[in-house]
């Protein structure tokens, strides 16, 4: 049964219905498959957010801020959704979306809800604001209600109704307006998603992630992984993070959280690196496609099998600025170009070889900060070792970190060190930089230093001082982890 509200929504939008298309240009159907591209789009950006955001392992807070603004904009603001995730459910069928929210979020926090819809078909209902389109597929719906009770819905039809404006045969707005398992209105003039098509021309960026993360799963060695670590997937690799690399990376996260059960899928350190892998990657455009490369690595840095890639027309990642800043890009092309400098010979480690690792509160990998956060820092080795840790802000100040070259004891191997230093983001912002480097003799001396407010700043320039603390002597290896930083001013509010 339709909530009464619902009823009254829908018979209003079928009485102008023949007014409508007495006057009104009727979409042809190479447009309207083409406005089904669009919508499908919407609506699978939702499910990839909603998805997002009830998964608990998921806990920065960029990701699920680019999240709840891409699943806000999917939504109208009296979409309406089927109570559905309530096992057993009995009451009133439809609800305001604020209420399945709160619900998804309260009662699914511990247990996380996986949510997932094929949408197979397409309806076209004229309204006097262009179309409401209505979907039709499958949903399934699976979490523990509360911790004490089993949500378990799977392959249930379902549809959903998502008004479009169109100009110029073009769809300029698309919002949903409400989801539910009515399918007794369902006419015979249906579109099919998936006949006699170029598969490419309508996929989504959620069922190419999907792909993805199907051969990362399978690419996993079966001998005892149990943790897997997703460091943000920037542009071209460099480390610079926007708003599409959170959407990409925290898409990647949810689909690896619902395909690979046995293992925790995160960013937070752990104390066997022989029980973790690390995935890293890039995307770029290639011609009219967005290519997104990934590759696994062991708690070594180490590669594990081969990169693993995707593409997806351009044209099917709607309203997104896939590219950062270019002076952002620029700015991380130097300093790669700066830190990719060898720092030993080219031996394969191992357990016996000097490792040193480097995280920030938010983990391993490429970061983002924005004003006022606060960055936290730990350091580890597997040997006693000399630590030198230095940081570029964006404003091209070199800091160093503890004010001198540190020293990790025989008792302090194997453990996280925290460095005292806590750093505030605020402006200038843009693209930075933390480097850390081991050894387990010492480092050449930096001789142009200055003391300001209780820090060090280092005054040479950085490649000056990459190449005094990375050059190999031939005698004591180098370590070296970076990690690239990307500040920005606080996030307007919805």
């Amino acid at each position: 049964m339709i909530h009464r509200a619902m009823k009254r929504l829908l018979t209003v939008l079928f009485f102008v219905l023949p007014l409508h298309c007495s006057f009104g240009q009727e979409l042809s159907p190479y447009y309207k498959i083409k406005a089904a591209d669009r919508v499908k789009q919407v609506l699978k950006d939702f499910e990839s957010a909603f998805g997002l955001l009830t998964n608990p392992y998921i806990i920065d807070p960029e990701e699920r801020d680019e999240a709840s603004y891409r699943m806000r904009a999917s939504l109208r603001d009296d979409a309406r959704f089927e109570n559905d995730l309530i096992p057993d459910h009995k009451g009133t069928k439809t609800i305001d979306f604020n209420e399945y929210e709160r619900i998804a979020f309260i009662s699914y926090k511990k247990s996380g809800l996986t949510y997932h819809i094929d949408w197979e078909e397409a309806e076209f209902k004229a309204i006097p604001e262009g179309y409401l389109v209505l979907f039709y597929g499958s949903k399934s719906l699976f979490g523990n209600y509360q911790g004490q009770k089993r949500l378990q819905i799977e392959n249930v039809p379902c549809r959903a109704g998502v008004f479009i404006k169109i100009t110029d045969n073009q769809v300029t707005e698309a919002r949903i307006g409400f989801m539910d398992t009515d399918l007794k209105a369902k006419g015979k003039s249906i579109v099919s998603l998936t006949d006699q098509r170029n598969p490419l021309e309508f996929i989504t960026l959620p069922e190419v992630i999907d792909k993805l993360s199907g051969q990362v799963v399978r690419a996993i060695p079966k001998n005892g992984v149990r943790k897997l670590a997703i460091e943000e997937v920037t542009f071209q690799g460099l480390g610079v993070s926007n708003d599409f690399s959170k959407q990409l990376t925290g898409t990647l996260k949810s689909a690896l959280t619902r395909l690979s059960g046995d293992i925790q899928v995160g960013l937070s350190t752990t104390r066997s690196l022989e029980m973790l892998l690390k995935l890293k990657g890039g995307y770029q455009k290639t011609g009219n496609f967005l290519q997104i490369g990934v590759q696994l690595f062991d708690g070594y840095d180490q590669p594990v099998g081969s990169e693993i890639f995707a593409e997806i027309l351009l044209l099917n990642i709607p309203n997104a600025e896939i590219e950062p800043a270019e002076h952002l890009v620029r700015e991380a092309q130097r300093l790669r170009e700066i830190t990719e400098k060898k720092t030993t010979r080219e031996d394969t480690p191992d357990a016996a070889t000097l490792l040193l690792e480097v995280s920030t509160d938010k983990g391993y990998g490429p970061q983002s900060y924005r004003e006022g956060d606060i960055m936290r820092l730990k350091v580890r080795a597997n040997k006693p070792c000399t630590v030198r840790m230095i940081y570029q802000d964006a404003a091209k100040n070199i800091v160093r970190l503890r004010n001198d070259d540190f020293r990790i004891a025989a008792d302090a191997v194997g453990k996280w060190i925290d460095i005292p230093e806590k750093f505030e983001c605020a402006a200038p912002f843009g693209f930075e930089m933390l480097l850390a480097y081991a050894t387990e003799g010492n480092f050449k001396p930096i001789e142009k230093t200055k003391e300001q407010n209780g820090f060090t700043f280092i005054l040479d320039d950085l490649k000056s001082v990459v190449d005094i603390t990375a050059a190999y002597n031939g005698r004591e290896k180098v370590a070296k982890c970076t990690i690239p930083i990307t500040t920005q001013a606080k996030r307007k509010l919805f």
